[in-house]
């Protein structure tokens, strides 16, 4: 089976991502007494400021809309998100942050600028990386 760079790259980014959100919950369980999943935490970071729609997350994620709807739902139990029928598009529902969810975001984004400490050395070249990854495999 010949070696392929797609799938080295394809398991570091996936497992960069799983130690990433256990890192974070992990911190802000310590650091705030905040419990989130690694599971709600990546689901916080697919999405986008503003308004978000289940349909858009779960393309964006890979997952059912169900399943969007059922992550939503937990993340307005523990008041992150709001989520609101779409008066446009009647068969949508509408998520967005609350002043909590945005707070908690920014608690997150505190702690990744801290940990990108570690990365300055090559920022350059994962910046490098990051852009042709996203080229490599267009839409």
């Amino acid at each position: 089976m010949p070696d392929s760079l797609t799938l080295d790259l394809y398991h570091a980014a996936r497992g960069f991502e799983e130690r990433l959100t256990r890192h974070l919950a992990k911190a802000l369980k310590t650091e705030h007494d905040i419990a989130l999943s690694p599971a709600q935490l990546g689901f916080l970071a697919a999405l986008i400021c503003g308004e978000n729609t289940a349909s858009d997350v779960a393309r964006r994620m890979g997952i059912s809309r169900q399943a969007t709807q059922k992550q939503a739902a937990s993340l307005v139990g523990l008041g992150y998100l709001v989520v609101s029928p779409d008066p446009i598009r009647r068969n949508q529902s509408r998520i967005t942050f609350t002043d909590s969810g945005v707070q908690l975001m920014a608690l997150c984004r505190a702690k990744l600028a801290e940990w990108d400490a570690d990365l300055t050395a090559e920022a350059e070249t994962l910046r490098r990386a990051a852009a042709i990854m996203t080229r490599a495999l267009p839409e």
